[in-house]
């Protein structure tokens, strides 16, 4: 069971916090899902709601006189506030995570005259911040200013029942005033605001009390407390929530608590669940009210039936006149739905444009989709490749460490190698010398034996003379061993140097073979348009363009396309040839229709001619005439723009080269240096001027930030005059390429050349090194040897022979060391292959690595040409989409104002006839018989009277039964959907109140075992109680499970604070507060509570957690970095109880 604790709690702690605010904005969902699914009541009910909340006058005129009372008395206390001692704390430093927290948390409070602190300011840090001091230092005070401050009731902070309690004694008035951060997505009005929220409350001995919402620079916003609670609800801040404010008194009757049930009320009110049961109890009442309503009008409808039935009698026995009347009533009804006839047939031209118009909404909406995936896919590719290149450039800069390192490792298993081989090589010598000295021994014995008598003088003369030519032979040795390794220094780094230039030559080759290949497609180009300067753009076009004539001719285009787009234009001046060409872009290659039908058209011909091609379509209703830009182009006083120097027959040329690129912003600028001074915003540039161009094709910005960009191509291709002249160019610098290439081989041979002649030199020089040294060795161990010799003594064959068996057990252990010294020169040797093996795959690797990251940038550089091309679409037609949907709206609000009209005449008739009537006789034909009729009547009542009264007193009577009858029935189908409403709601949130038991009971089972401790929580949501059982760890092996009430104060509070922790889940505040926690706690149950606490408000760094203690920092076992801590001053105390 631990076991899964531990786990669950390891993987709740993976849940990101944005899980956590999306099941806070559920809950906060649910609580206002019943009143959205409340249906409204009738008139008389709403009326009587509105009757029965209304304030009373003198309430307001009371408040209105306390706080001109608490003016005054502000007024006379502000000229003695300098003189109170502040004891505020500033700290001047930031903490980690400034960054992180934004809405809602706070940033600063202060107090005047606030229950024992006549002055007090406490600056906050973002996330964790502990205010400490002894007892009575009035750190609840501070917690009370919070809930105060906000706009809680004095009630609520438990430590007085009215506000006058908490002005400290002496004074008159109290102030507290709160800046809350308000910064981030949900900023309360931060136009209005800024980054801060400064909330002042202050009272007076009176009771009365006044808000003020001050902007971040002091301005006073807001006086109303609407205000602050929408501000509260905007942040989520919960100032009577005993968990997001958790002050001594709630703690320790938490602590004291014997009753499961308050345990429970507290949970409720914690999570807000009480708050959305009180939501649903209202609901109820307002059902109960309305069933009341319905009772009462269902009493009077008797009463009613019975008198419309008596005007009834009276109506019916109307002969005549009441004839001709209900004539013309009849005449009147299809008189006014003559009129509404009349006004529906103004409605059909509308109707007809509004057709016309969204017949073409879904082609504008498929091309601004086609636009948006095309533009997405190019993004993506860029994004793929950029990803690509840095990944490429990582692995290159990860290899470079590795590169290193088995170079070295392959050096150093070099010189052990080597190091082996001439210990190795010592032992041979020592063996043969060995035995070599044992042959002469056994000799010497022989020839003792032989011979007792001998010349021994001139033996030793001999040796003298040959060790002296020895010397001279190792001097000589020793002379050519550094003479050979100083050259064979000097080839290696030969070779070395070889390599690394052989290396960056390769990569110039590369680069030059990328830019001639680049070159050679744009001479095919320029050759291909030789004959015909359409082939520039493609060597279909001129197909392309014959197809169009030939369809526009047969009549199957509205007007003939305009394309392409570069071909259509001439230059002023050819100079800026270049800088046209990098303004216009992909744009130069586009054609321009005039409705989507020849679209459609363009784009089939273009899949016959060439189907694997796509051209770039613009749909654009033709204009006669050239946009007038004097107004919105940029100031051309200086410096031309792209269009003064464009030149075209066609005014749709120039109009799409507006629309799409706006030419007449784009100024065109001689050089770099000149176009940065004029487009640099703090200098003024030209009024309306957006962007420039260079005559070298560079790009400056100048708006929304100053920018500068360096043009890739050097050369116009499509706007180029002479192509003869730009052929020859071409060609000349293709062929200068071609011999630079070959040139820079060439190089590369005799590098090859000259690497291999060094490698050999490098080889026979190490071999003859080697055989130096070998002499050398020999040389000294002759010299040795002969120096060794001495005299014979007196004939003693026995020394000899001991000498004998001496050398034999040398030559026996020189050749086993021999032996072992060959494996292990062996193995090394071995080891030396493997680790050039593996410097060379390095090595290899890093070459390839580095030529793909290459081409990869080539790729890059054609796709971000694409993706500024496919901008330029989506724009045009998100523009042209845009026009159209502002056309459809304006059709649709002149049919809306024209449908209201109709809709009002359509009420007027329905209220002289609810049933529509249809006619064929003019309005004017029906009022002059009705005119007739009415003359006819008065000539007929001056004989039988006038029955209007009848006739009046009859409607009025039926009317009002039809009305009764009419609201019992909604009132009813309102108390049906209500009931429905309120049993769905109550369902949902019988699960939701159990998920968040079933949530807060196991973490408080994890945080209980990090003290070792178990136990469990029991929610009994029927009675309304929580049991809450604990096991501390010493209990855990002989002594039953314990209520909360058994357990010792220590280990009471660590339960309560794993409660709370358990709790925090379940609620969603951007500020935590609690108020000596640590109470009755232990040193041991502190530190582990402490540590949850900080591990808890780690984790959460976008919210704040304020820590009130009465122990200082050093006792608290923590450390204090990221933190912020105020240690609280001892105050001026003169005030006896709050009440009083």
């Amino acid at each position: 069971m631990e076991e899964r604790v531990l786990y669950d709690r390891k993987m709740s702690k993976r849940k990101s916090d944005g899980e956590v605010e999306a099941g806070q904005k559920a809950r906060k969902k649910a609580r206002s899902v019943a009143q959205d699914e409340i249906p409204q009541g009738s008139e008389d009910e709403t009326q009587s709601m509105s009757r029965q909340e209304a304030p009373s006058q003198s309430v307001g005129e009371h408040r209105s006189r306390n706080r001109s009372r608490a003016r005054s008395v502000s007024q006379e206390e502000a000229e003695v506030d300098d003189s109170v001692m502040d004891l505020s704390q500033n700290p001047g430093f930031k903490v980690k995570g400034d960054e992180m927290a934004q809405g809602g948390i706070i940033e600063k409070i202060h107090m005047r005259n606030f229950m024992c602190h006549p002055k007090l300011t406490i600056t906050f840090g973002p996330n964790i911040n502990f205010i400490v001091g002894r007892n009575g230092s009035g750190k609840s005070a501070v917690v009370n200013a919070l809930v105060v401050g906000l706009g809680g009731k004095a009630s609520s902070t438990n430590r007085g029942s009215k506000m006058k309690g908490f002005i400290l004694t002496g004074k008159q008035t109290a102030e507290v005033e709160i800046k809350l951060r308000n910064q981030g997505p949900d900023a309360f009005q931060p136009d209005l605001y800024g980054p801060s929220v400064i909330v002042n409350r202050k009272f007076n001995n009176s009771g009365s009390s006044e808000y003020k919402l001050k902007s971040s620079d002091g301005r006073v916003i807001s006086t109303k407390k609407e205000e602050l609670s929408r501000l509260l609800d905007q942040f989520n801040i919960q100032v009577e929530n005993p968990l997001a404010i958790l002050n001594q008194e709630t703690s320790k009757s938490f602590l004291n608590s014997k009753s499961p049930n308050d345990k429970y009320k507290f949970f409720l009110k914690a999570t807000q669940l009480e708050q959305i049961k009180e939501d649903y109890d209202r609901a109820n009442d307002h059902k109960n009210i309305t069933t009341e309503i319905i009772n009462q009008k269902v009493e009077q409808m008797p009463k009613l039936e019975k008198e419309v039935l008596t005007w009834e009698r009276k109506f019916k026995s109307l002969t005549a006149i009441d004839d001709l009347k209900v004539k013309i009533k009849r005449l009147n009804h299809e008189l006014a739905w003559s009129l509404v006839q009349e006004k529906e047939k103004g409605m059909e031209p509308l109707a007809r444009d509004r057709r016309h118009e969204e017949a073409r909404l879904p082609s504008f909406k498929q091309k601004v989709e086609e636009a948006k995936h095309q533009l997405d896919d190019v993004n993506a590719r860029m994004s793929a490749m950029t990803a690509r290149l840095s990944k490429g450039g990582e692995e290159v800069k990860a290899l470079q460490p590795k590169l290193q390192e088995a170079k070295n490792s392959y050096n150093e298993q070099k010189k052990v190698s080597r190091n082996c081989m001439m210990e190795l090589k010592r032992l041979e010598g020592a063996v043969k010398n060995s035995k070599k000295e044992k042959h002469e021994i056994m000799k010497r014995i022989l020839e003792i034996q032989s011979s007792a008598n001998h010349d021994y003088e001139a033996e030793r003369q001999a040796r003298q003379d040959k060790i002296a030519a020895l010397q001279e032979r190792l001097n000589s040795l020793n002379a050519q061993e550094q003479t050979t390794d100083h050259m064979l220094d000097q080839y290696r780094g030969a070779v070395a140097k070889y390599k690394s230039d052989q290396y960056k030559l390769n990569q110039d080759m590369q680069d030059l073979q990328r830019q001639m290949d680049k070159k050679q497609g744009n001479l095919t180009s320029l050759k291909a348009a030789q004959g015909n300067q359409l082939k520039r753009f493609g060597p279909f076009i001129p197909d392309l363009v014959t197809n169009i004539e030939q369809c526009f001719r047969h009549g199957r285009f509205h007007k003939k396309p305009i394309g392409p787009l570069g071909s259509c234009f001439t230059l002023k001046e050819q100079r800026w040839a270049l800088a046209v060409e990098c303004c216009l872009k992909g744009l130069m290659n586009s054609w321009v229709c005039h409705d989507y039908h020849d679209e459609k058209i363009l784009e089939q011909i273009v899949k016959d001619v060439c189907p694997q091609y796509k051209i770039s379509i613009i749909v654009s209703r033709f204009k006669n005439d050239m946009y007038d830009t004097s107004a919105k182009g940029a100031d051309n006083s200086q410096f031309p723009s792209v269009l003064d120097m464009v030149q075209s027959d066609d005014p749709m040329v120039y109009n799409t080269m507006i629309d799409m690129r706006t030419i007449e912003c784009v100024l065109l600028i001689e050089d770099g240096k000149t176009a940065r001074q004029v487009m640099d915003p703090s200098k003024r540039p030209p009024r309306n001027a957006r962007e420039a161009f260079t005559k070298q094709g560079d790009q400056v910005y100048c708006a929304p930030t100053f920018r500068y960009y360096s043009s890739s191509q050097d050369k116009a291709r499509l706007l180029t005059s002479n192509v003869e002249e730009d052929i020859a160019s071409l060609t000349l610098e293709i062929a200068g390429m071609r011999q630079k290439i070959e040139q820079l081989r060439q190089t590369r041979t005799q590098f090859d050349t000259d690497i291999q002649e060094n490698t050999n030199l490098d080889r026979k020089t190490s071999t003859q090194l080697m055989k130096i040294r070998e002499a050398q060795r020999k040389v000294t161990m002759e010299i040795t040897e002969l120096k060794n010799i001495e005299d014979p003594a007196p004939v003693d064959v026995a020394t000899y022979e001991e000498e004998v068996d001496i050398l034999d057990k040398q030559i026996q252990d020189n050749e086993a060391q021999l032996a072992n010294k060959t494996i292990l020169y062996r193995e090394q040797e071995a080891q030396l292959k493997d680790l050039e093996k593996v410097f060379k795959q390095i090595e290899q690797s890093m070459k390839e690595k580095i030529g793909i990251a290459d081409v990869i940038k080539d790729e890059v550089g054609t796709i971000l040409s694409e993706v500024e091309t496919c901008k330029v679409n989506k724009k045009h037609y998100d523009t042209k989409l845009k026009e159209l949907e502002r056309r459809i709206k304006d059709i649709n609000d002149r049919m809306d104002k024209y449908q209201a009209d109709i809709e009002a005449d359509i009420e007027k008739a329905k209220e002289i006839h609810e049933e529509r009537i249809n006619t064929r006789r003019s309005s004017n034909n029906i009022g002059n018989e009705i005119a007739q009729i009415e003359k006819q009547i008065k000539n007929e009542e001056k004989q039988r009277g006038d029955p209007v009264e009848i006739t009046r007193q009859y409607k009025e009577k039926k009317d009002a039964f039809m009305k009764i009858r009419k609201e019992v029935h909604q009132l009813k189908t309102f108390c049906e959907r209500l009931d429905n409403a309120v049993g769905r709601r109550l369902t949902r949130y019988s699960e939701f109140r159990r998920l968040i038991a079933l949530r807060t009971k196991f973490f408080f089972a994890s945080f209980l075992n990090n003290r070792a401790y178990t136990g469990k929580m029991t929610f009994n949501h029927k009675d309304g109680s929580l049991e809450m059982i604990v096991q501390p760890s010493k209990s855990a092996s002989g002594e039953s499970t314990k209520d909360l009430r058994s357990l010792s104060g220590g280990e009471r509070s660590f339960s309560t604070i794993c409660f709370i922790l358990a709790l925090w889940g379940a609620m969603d505040s951007p500020f935590r507060c609690l108020d000596e926690f640590d109470v009755f706690m232990d040193m041991v149950n502190r530190r582990i509570a402490m540590e949850m606490l900080m591990g808890t408000a780690k984790e959460q760094q976008e919210r704040q957690f304020i820590f009130l203690s009465p122990l200082k920092m050093c006792h608290l076992g923590i450390s204090t970095q990221n933190m912020r801590i105020f240690e609280m001053p001892t105050p001026e105390r003169g005030q006896q109880t709050l009440d009083d």
